[in-house]
């Protein structure tokens, strides 16, 4: 009997191996989704393995949210310590004192506060709507002097608001009238003057007042001198003042102002001095302005003048306005050989007219 070996066995299979994939027929040999296979799904693990923690980790996890917790705060804490540092930094200082926030200068002078000066007891304030003479509602009750406009930060003036002394009742003479002779000299005389003491104290805090000067002081400015004393003599100037600068720019300014008994007086004296008399330093002045300006205080008006000369640019060397304002007449002169800045010139006719009305 012959003994014959036993067959090999096969070797079983592992369990999580997936069953061999049976050949290919003849048919699909040459399809593409021949050669692919497909898993079957796996087991989910379940929401108890996928949570399950033990307390270190849990204690760890708590410690790492505290500490992010306490970052952002601390980030945030900065961040607004840094704004509002930043914030008060701007809004703290004046805007022209920030870099690159300092609006350019147009030629405007810094002036202070502009204030009028308190009228004597009994005395009401000019009423400049009020065009009927002989009432006393147009008439200017307050010092002369304190009505000229101050000088600028830009020539040495204070920028503290001016204090004014107790005012006192003027009494002007009937018989008050410039001097025929014209004078130069700043010390008044009593015939060019109103009765106001010239020798008043100062007052406090950068108001010390303007001189009181005759009314044919300005004759010395005048290209025609005698036409203006006829005119002054014929309606009767009652008291003169005068305030002078020169700024930094170089631009020389000058303001009189001349008191009358009426606005007739005051009128007339100004409708022919704008269009008759000429100053020494313009002779060919033009108008330069209507003295409509709507933007002027309701009884004022002015007239605004230019020299022919100018220094490039068309920029007049000198440029000189007249302002009335019932009883007063203003005559604001600005010279400069290099010219005299418009702004300037506006911005200080403007504030003369404002003081007056």
């Amino acid at each position: 009997m012959t003994d014959h070996a036993a067959a090999p066995q096969p070797a079983p299979e592992p369990h999580d191996q997936a069953p061999a994939a049976p050949a290919a027929s003849g048919s699909d040999a040459g399809s593409p989704w021949a050669a692919i296979t497909i898993d079957g799904p796996r087991p989910d693990p379940g929401p108890a393995a996928m949570t399950a923690q033990t307390p270190q980790e849990q204690a760890a996890r708590r410690t790492r949210r505290r500490g992010a917790t306490v970052r952002w705060g601390c980030a945030a804490l900065v961040f607004v310590l840094a704004g509002t540092g930043t914030a008060l930094a701007v809004t703290a200082p004046e805007r022209t004192d920030l870099p690159g926030l300092a609006t350019a200068n147009d030629g405007r002078y810094t002036f202070p506060p502009l204030t009028l000066p308190p009228l004597p007891s009994g005395k009401a304030a000019p009423n400049l709507k009020d065009k009927s003479d002989g009432n006393g509602k147009g008439l200017h009750q307050a010092d002369l002097r304190y009505l000229l406009l101050p000088a600028p930060k830009e020539a040495g003036g204070s920028l503290n608001p001016p204090v004014f002394p107790v005012p006192t009742v003027p009494t002007v003479s009937a018989t008050a009238a410039p001097s025929d002779a014209p004078s130069a000299s700043p010390t008044p005389t009593p015939s060019a003057t109103a009765s106001p003491s010239a020798s008043a104290p100062a007052a406090p805090g950068g108001a010390d007042p303007a001189n009181w000067v005759p009314c044919n002081a300005m004759l010395d400015d005048l290209q025609n001198p005698a036409r203006a004393r006829a005119l002054l003599l014929q309606n009767v100037c009652r008291a003169a003042t005068v305030r002078e600068w020169t700024a930094s720019d170089g631009t020389t300014t000058r303001i009189r102002l001349l008191r009358f008994g009426s606005s007739a007086e005051a009128w007339g004296t100004f409708s022919r001095m704008r269009s008759e008399i000429q100053l020494k330093a313009a002779p060919d002045a033009r108008t330069a302005t209507s003295s409509s300006d709507r933007e002027l205080p309701d009884g004022v008006e002015v007239t605004r003048k230019e020299s022919r000369e100018s220094a490039g640019k068309d920029v007049p060397t000198t440029r000189l306005a007249y302002v009335s304002a019932f009883d007063v007449l203003a005559v604001v002169t600005m010279t400069n050989p290099h010219g005299v800045p418009a702004t300037a010139f506006r911005q200080v006719v403007d504030l003369q007219s404002d003081l007056l009305a």
